[in-house]
């Protein structure tokens, strides 16, 4: 059973954090985060869960690639032709992909090597330069334990990091924020145990709060040029936590689809 205890909290508040630039390869996002927070007159508390975008975590580890520059293998070609999609970017997919899952119709869903099932192997190109694509970051956990190392440093605030991307959901139509790396606040909350109001007692509740966040903040950073890709999450109750994005993730044997 789960340690950490939550709390409810009435009221949340959701900061975009505005006046973020074009991030490129190698630009310290710590610094371009608090020169943000600087110029919105905004100061960070303890317990704050702040939410970067992938995107912009994977720009400045240079994780964009020019198109022209992929070499599409016959495989790549093969399913191209059957999705009607760039061969190049089925490469990349292919590149980035632990395992196919299926391939239906102009979809490619995949695991990728991260462990995530989903649409591309996440691969996205827009918000990106003509010719270009973004791939997730290489190790997004690692990304976000550095960025909430480096926050807390500065500040002397303890808070909690994470990063978001849009993903499809099975059986529902559509894509929302989804957590792809945690640090500070668990990714799964294990409610089993604990009695509702009738008290009874919980058998197989787990609540995944890291995804929660994500999604509460990208109404916020929005999907596409809203030009907002990081957001302050205030008023979270929810004690610190050494969890990471792998505890919310399926092993294949549980997996009940595959």
């Amino acid at each position: 059973m789960s340690e950490v205890k939550f709390e409810y909290s009435d009221h949340l508040e959701i900061i975009g954090v505005k006046g973020i630039p074009e991030i490129r390869a190698g630009d310290d996002l710590t610094a371009i985060f608090f020169d943000a927070l600087e110029k919105n007159d905004l100061c960070l508390e303890s317990g704050d869960a702040i939410v970067f975008t992938s995107k912009i975590i994977s720009k400045s580890e240079g994780r964009v690639v020019d198109l022209v520059e992929v070499k599409a293998g016959n495989e790549a070609e093969r399913i191209a032709a059957e999705t009607e999609k760039d061969p190049h970017i089925v490469q990349l997919i292919l590149n980035e992909t632990r395992e196919i899952v299926i391939v239906k119709q102009n979809n490619i869903i995949v695991e990728t090597k991260h462990g995530f099932v989903c649409a591309n192997a996440g691969i996205d190109e827009s918000n990106v330069e003509e010719g270009k694509a973004v791939l997730l970051p290489e190790d997004p956990q690692s990304s976000v334990s550095q960025l909430r190392q480096e926050i807390e440093a500065r500040s002397g605030k303890e808070v909690s990091v994470l990063t978001s991307d849009s993903f499809g959901r099975a059986f529902r139509d559509g894509v929302s924020g989804i957590c792809v790396g945690v640090s500070g606040v668990p990714a799964l909350l294990d409610r089993r145990g604990e009695r509702d109001r009738f008290g009874r007692i919980a058998m197989i509740t787990k609540e995944a709060i890291a995804d929660e966040v994500c999604a509460a903040a990208n109404l916020v950073m929005g999907e596409f040029n809203e030009g907002i890709p990081v957001a302050i999450v205030r008023g979270l109750r929810l004690k610190q936590s050494d969890s990471n994005i792998e505890d919310v993730l399926f092993h294949r044997a549980n997996d009940l689809f595959r």
